[in-house]
């Protein structure tokens, strides 16, 4: 199977990270160490055994080792059918969510909603940050933040071009009508918004014939519904990480 390298955009070799966190994650002695790292599931280990939150920043200005992680990840240059890897992963939650922040910083912004979209109503759920009151979200929030937002605890996503920006606004304004009608009608959620979960055809996408995701990567529609519940209190982000619990 031929696999289609991801498109990508802007500064290929900061990541369109912040400048802080990439000068950081440069002189870090754990990214150092990641340099043995040679293929991505090699990372994926490592993001399974040593990732427990997405902050930026574990203390002061030492980078965590999420986005340490995740730079590599960059360095290794993934390909279409990798990032679903990480993204529909069954082993952790924080290997699918440095997925998505993969995408956020590198992907083309008028390819986001293609790839975010499936994933609206994931319901497994992981911690932001740090500490015993660290907010609780879901993938599917999590997602829909990081197509909202331009700053994630505290530190610059890359800027998503004004008029793509809005038509993303106005297809997750129409996702959550579409949400909150099937709510009050009791009737299943228009095809256009199906499920991550839900069989869909290979021939055919919302996007018509075959989209280059399907082409490149059947992704698997396992079950991973959790049943947790957590507080949402605010933690030490203060507003920035309640606006999160919002979600």
């Amino acid at each position: 199977m031929k696999t289609k390298r991801l498109e990508t955009w802007e500064n290929e070799s900061t990541m369109n990270l912040n400048n802080l966190v990439h000068t950081n994650i440069l002189s870090s002695p754990y990214f150092r160490e990641l340099g043995t790292i040679d293929g991505y599931l090699e990372a994926i280990d490592e993001i399974y055994l040593h990732v427990k939150y997405l902050d930026p920043f574990a203390t002061g200005s030492v980078p965590s080792s999420a986005f340490c992680l995740l730079f590599r990840l960059w360095e290794l240059r993934l390909s279409c059918k990798q990032v679903y890897t990480l993204l529909d992963h069954k082993d952790s939650p924080y290997i699918r969510a440095i997925g998505f922040l993969y995408l956020r910083y590198v992907c083309k912004p008028e390819q986001l909603w293609e790839w975010f979209e499936p994933y609206l109503e994931d319901d497994e759920e992981f911690t932001l940050t740090k500490g015993p009151r660290a907010p609780v979200v879901t993938i599917g929030k999590f997602c829909m933040l990081l197509l909202e937002e331009q700053k994630f605890l505290g530190t610059m996503l890359p800027r998503i071009p004004v008029p793509i920006a809005k038509e993303i606004e106005k297809s997750l304004s129409e996702y959550r009508a579409s949400i909150q009608g099937e709510s009050s009608r009791r009737s299943p959620t228009p095809e256009r918004f199906s499920r991550h979960r839900s069989t869909r055809s290979p021939e055919k996408s919302r996007y018509g014939s075959r989209s280059y995701r399907d082409d490149y990567y059947e992704s698997s529609r396992d079950e991973r519904r959790r049943s947790r519940s957590r507080s949402r209190s605010r933690s030490r982000y203060g507003s920035e990480a309640y606006r999160y619990s919002r979600y």
